[in-house]
């Protein structure tokens, strides 16, 4: 693939672009910091990466996650990060770079849905395993949702940065699973003199740049799951809905 050109031909990669380097698997990734050196067909030479957060290390050959953001959304590719021969101290590079995908977080179909939902604060740090119990969760429902995230009633202490879990089981959407880790975005108090929050849902590949090295391990796997894939299939999902609400005048 030519990597200086996206699907959609809208974020071409340049010379001295910064690169978040990503590896290891969820809740475990580390995160370094590269340049963008020089450009061929089927690689880019990057600058060596600096370790910048998290608890995976580095390795030659190993599959990596390159995100860099522009000033309409961030993007994202994966490739194969490989050591140049000789070995050199200051460069290394990134094989068959795979296809651009743009980020639209805030571009989601958004509805006026309401869904049933539960949510849980999530302790900082989180020095201990948390547990599914249905106890510990507060119950809510949607104002509105979007595959970026949602608008809900809150009570208690919820505030701006908090991470929360959510869980999805009882909401009837098909197109994800039940527990899904989110970043509070903000608390305000509505028409209605009610405190609602705007959380945003966090990818499993972006886990690492909210979680402290070794706090993903204390979340139950099944909250770790909310990759690009399963966000995609949510867009289609509420898609979908839109269009049917549409063509019965509800919209």
């Amino acid at each position: 693939m030519n990597v200086t050109k996206s699907k959609n031909d809208q974020a071409p990669i340049r010379v001295w672009e910064r690169l978040q380097i990503v590896v290891g698997e969820a809740g475990k990734e580390g995160v370094y910091i590269s340049r963008v050196l020089d450009i061929s067909e089927d690689r880019l030479i990057i600058s060596r990466p600096m370790f910048s957060s998290g608890r995976s290390l580095l390795a030659d050959n190993r599959v990596v996650r390159a995100n860099f953001t522009r000033a309409d959304a961030s993007y994202s590719f994966s490739a194969r990060l490989k050591e140049i021969e000789p070995k050199s101290p200051d460069e290394m590079y990134l094989l068959n770079p795979g296809e651009i995908r743009r980020i639209q977080r805030r571009r989601f179909v958004r509805l006026d849905k309401i869904v049933k939902v539960r949510y849980m604060i999530l302790p900082r740090p989180i020095k201990k395993k948390i547990e599914l119990k249905p106890k510990d969760f507060e119950k809510t429902v949607t104002v509105n949702i979007s595959a970026g995230g949602l608008l809900i009633p809150v009570e208690g202490n919820l505030a701006t940065d908090n991470l929360i879990l959510i869980d999805f089981s009882r909401s009837g959407i098909k197109s994800i699973s039940d527990y899904i880790i989110a970043v509070c975005r903000y608390v305000r108090v509505n028409e209605e003199k009610k405190r609602v929050a705007g959380v945003e849902l966090i990818l499993r590949e972006d886990l690492a740049l909210h979680l402290k090295p070794g706090e993903g391990a204390m979340i139950p796997k099944e909250a770790r799951q909310f990759n690009l894939n399963i966000q995609n299939d949510l867009v289609g999902e509420l898609f979908n809905e839109q269009l049917i609400m549409r063509q019965k005048g509800l919209l």
